[in-house]
């Protein structure tokens, strides 16, 4: 009987939740119910699409803004809410298993100390963002700059840096020995 209950609550919080983020965004609620199932659709079909090529042009199709040959790893998410926020330059390279969110929910119990907010991501041409990273709203990581495996990235990188960590920190000036030529 205690998992009936349980199941109910998760449920009603769902619901007040959809409703909510809806409010929020001043949607209507069926409009953004579509556009999210529409968007959760595509990522699921891009995380296991065997081509990289299609793994970005599926996120494409979300709204993500990405340049030329640019490699998506698989179960990459880009943020489900809000897609277009997100822009990846030309020749990046976005690891396996990385989440990049624009926007932060909030608790709503904590929403005076930590309130929804939205800011935009830019990764620069030449990045690579190496597998498992986590790309938090508002951070601009610079041309030819590498994130290394498993770093929590919440603020900027400058160009050319080496970066790692939780959080990430820059580590390591790089040369720009690896610069693309235009």
């Amino acid at each position: 009987m205690g998992g009936i209950t349980m199941t109910a609550v998760v449920s009603n919080r769902d619901k007040i939740n959809f409703h909510e983020v809806a409010d929020h965004y001043h949607s209507n609620k069926i409009i953004f119910g579509i556009k999210f199932l529409k968007n959760w659709a595509l990522e699921r079909l891009a995380s296991c699409a065997p081509v990289p090529s299609w793994r970005a042009k599926l996120h494409k199709m979300r709204g993500v803004n990405i340049g030329e040959n640019v490699y998506i790893g698989y179960d990459v998410i880009f943020d489900r809410i809000h897609p277009e926020m997100i822009t990846v330059g030309d020749y990046a390279e976005i690891g396996d298993r990385c989440i990049l969110s624009a926007h932060s929910r909030g608790s709503l119990t904590t929403r005076q100390a930590y309130p929804r907010s939205i800011a935009p991501i830019k990764i620069g041409r030449g990045v690579s963002v190496n597998p498992g990273c986590i790309i938090t709203q508002g951070v601009e990581i610079g041309d030819n700059s590498i994130i290394g495996v498993g770093s929590v990235v919440s603020r900027n990188i400058s160009p050319n840096s080496l970066a790692l960590g939780y959080p990430a920190k820059v580590i390591k000036k790089l040369d720009g020995v690896g610069e693309l030529q235009t």
